[in-house]
């Protein structure tokens, strides 16, 4: 099955960053005491606020960590589907990984009690100079799987994996929980792995997350109006260039053109707040390109035309957009 824009399906993803507690294994940790113990109760980050504790706390926090962690992988047992969707992964050619908060040898202790083989690329506390929910925990595991972020799908039961794969790039799945309250951050959810193992199996189409809105406002049909049209970035833009990339972005439109030879100007960085200061003296489509794929994954930008291309010429005010698109194109 082929999934067309808008539209994605995670069987169609090159990589999948996997979690380990609660995607395969199943260790029952509860920090609670830990956090009653040492922050007063408070619901924190217990990794990144040992690096604030004084040397001696600090050693003794991630102590009572890794041995919580280790007597939980002792009595590990295996997710239900876990074999199921290694068994889909291999026979799939997809490549994959563990990215995990966890200590490695926590981790080996349980995959060794559940007879399961590690990946080439698993990821911990112990190899790794950043966790989940940051960012970049995803984004160096897909570099190091040589895939682009954006052709990843996280799978994992927390909202860090859901976190941390939004601000990456890469999409993200939620199993395991009934968690209404973190759909605003999820592509997707199922109640349980089995579920999604299932649904990949069997495809059908997904809305992606940054589509979502005007899905609901507009259906299928504005989608496939938009589908094949070439949006020219304006000359200027109205308010801001930041501001009409969004908005033309999450109206669906898939391509946009931007002339090659386009500088991204100092004064293009004094008016947009949005890009880094390195985008100065930099193509313009490239930094169009950087901007949107976080944020636009599916997005499409165009530095040069195919012959019979002939994209449009779109309003420079990002707030005539959608009446734009309705008069040339809907």
């Amino acid at each position: 099955m082929s999934v067309k824009h808008p539209f994605w399906h995670p069987s169609e993803a090159k990589a999948f960053i996997l979690d380990w507690d609660g995607v395969i294994a199943d260790t029952k940790l509860d920090f609670t005491e830990i956090r009653n113990n040492y922050f007063g109760g408070d619901n924190v980050l217990l990794l990144e606020e040992a690096n604030k504790l004084p040397g001696d706390e600090k050693a003794k926090l991630l102590s009572d960590i890794e041995k919580l962690e280790i007597a939980g992988a002792e009595n590990a047992t295996l997710i239900d589907g876990a074999i199921n969707l290694i068994d889909w992964l291999e026979a799939n050619d997809k490549k994959w990984c563990i990215v995990s908060r966890n200590c490695e040898k926590a981790i080996e202790i349980a995959a060794k009690k559940l007879n399961i083989t590690l990946p080439k690329h698993l990821f911990h506390r112990d190899n790794s100079a950043y966790n989940k929910p940051d960012q970049r925990a995803f984004i160096e595991a897909a570099k190091q799987m040589e895939v682009s972020i954006n052709d990843c799908v996280s799978v994992g039961d927390f909202i860090y994996d859901i976190m941390c794969a939004r601000k990456s790039g890469a999409r993200s799945i939620l199993v395991q929980r009934d968690m209404p309250e973190w759909d605003e951050w999820t592509d997707s959810s199922y109640l349980t792995l089995c579920d999604f193992v299932e649904e990949l199996k069997e495809p059908k189409k997904l809305i992606p997350w940054e589509y979502k809105e005007i899905y609901a406002k507009r259906g299928e049909r504005w989608f496939n109006a938009v589908e094949k049209a070439i949006f020219m970035l304006p000359d200027s833009t109205s308010p801001t260039l930041d501001c009409w990339l969004n908005r033309a972005a999450a109206f669906g439109i898939k391509s946009i053109y931007v002339d090659k030879n386009i500088i991204f100007t100092a004064t293009d960085w004094k008016n947009n707040s949005s890009f880094p200061i390195s985008s100065m003296g930099r193509p313009m489509y490239e930094v169009v390109e950087e901007f949107l794929k976080a944020r636009f994954p599916k997005i499409n930008v165009i530095s040069e035309l195919k012959e019979g291309e002939e994209p449009l010429k779109a309003s420079k005010n990002s707030l005539d957009l959608m009446r734009f698109i309705e008069r040339k194109i809907f």
